[in-house]
């Protein structure tokens, strides 16, 4: 699994190793990736996702994984942060997946943070 942090450099969700969604800590699923793409439950956009970095549906980074490429200044990941929670059982995600809404444009790459980093980025 791979854990996601938010401004503050708290774990909010993981993504399998397949990136193929997003996980809480109780491993339900909160989203789900086509291709780089990046979808609620419901099938709502909700951004994309570039070298390791999760963009909200105005280009402003929200989400960053530990080896995430450029973006903004991250905060310090202590020790910590770093623990995956213990062994979950992950939930499946729904077949068939829900029907995507239409993507915006894509925006630029904005470089401030998102003011929905954490687990307001998927109420978006």
């Amino acid at each position: 699994m791979i854990p996601l942090y938010n401004t503050a450099g708290k774990q909010v969700v993981y993504a399998d190793d397949a990136c193929r969604a997003l996980y809480d800590t109780d491993g339900n699923v909160v989203a789900w990736f086509d291709e780089e793409l990046v979808y609620s439950l419901n099938g709502r956009y909700l951004g994309w996702v570039h070298q390791g970095w999760v963009y909200d549906r105005n280009g402003h980074p929200a989400l960053f994984a530990e080896n995430a490429i450029g973006g903004p200044e991250r905060p310090r990941l202590n020790n910590l942060a770093r623990v995956l929670p213990k062994r979950i059982k992950l939930a499946s995600l729904p077949t068939p997946l829900p029907r995507r809404q239409p993507r915006p444009a894509r925006r630029s790459k904005a470089s401030s943070w998102s003011t929905r980093s954490g687990a307001a980025y998927f109420t978006q």
